[in-house]
């Protein structure tokens, strides 16, 4: 294996720098100490052999907001569940008081729906999906023996694309 140069080594940490770290061009110089123009070199070589800065930039965020806005959506609805059994489990409260607060509790979730599926609704989709797959497993794994369970979850991960493909 070929020894990198230190420009080399520059390269590549002013890449990660721009990529993972969101510095600007003149962050990353100063880091460096090397000028802008030796920057901007280091990206147009990287350009050349494939390495697009900016496009590994927004790509790396586009992913990152769609497994935060996933992660959100199964969040919220995991707290729904929890606060519903919670609700459900409460002695102390009265039958009307456990029903006004489900309805609210309905409200809300209805509410969070309508704007989740508005702002984005392909990431919603996948964090029904995710909670509910979730929820089917964890019932199954009381019932089923361990052999059964690695059937499901390999057919879990084999209709994967069909289950991205729902309509909700």
């Amino acid at each position: 294996m070929a020894k990198l140069s230190n420009a080399d080594r520059n390269r590549i940490l002013a890449r990660s720098l721009f990529v993972d770290a969101n510095k600007s061009y003149v962050e990353i110089a100063e880091t460096l100490e090397v000028s802008d123009k030796t920057i901007a070199n280091y990206q147009s070589k990287d350009k050349a052999e494939g390495f697009d800065w900016l496009t590994l930039r927004a790509t790396k965020h586009i992913k990152e907001t769609q497994e935060t806005k996933e992660n959100m959506y199964s969040l919220f609805i995991s707290y729904m569940y929890q606060s519903l059994k919670e609700i459900r489990e409460n002695e102390k409260m009265s039958v009307e008081s456990k029903a006004q607060m489900i309805v609210s509790l309905g409200d809300s979730f209805s509410k969070m729906g309508k704007v989740a599926r508005q702002e984005d609704p392909e990431a919603y989709k996948l964090g029904i999906i995710k909670v509910t797959v979730e929820k089917i497993l964890s019932s199954l794994k009381k019932e089923l023996s361990v052999e059964c369970m690695k059937k499901v979850i390999e057919t879990v991960y084999e209709i994967q694309e069909e289950l991205a493909d729902v309509t909700i």
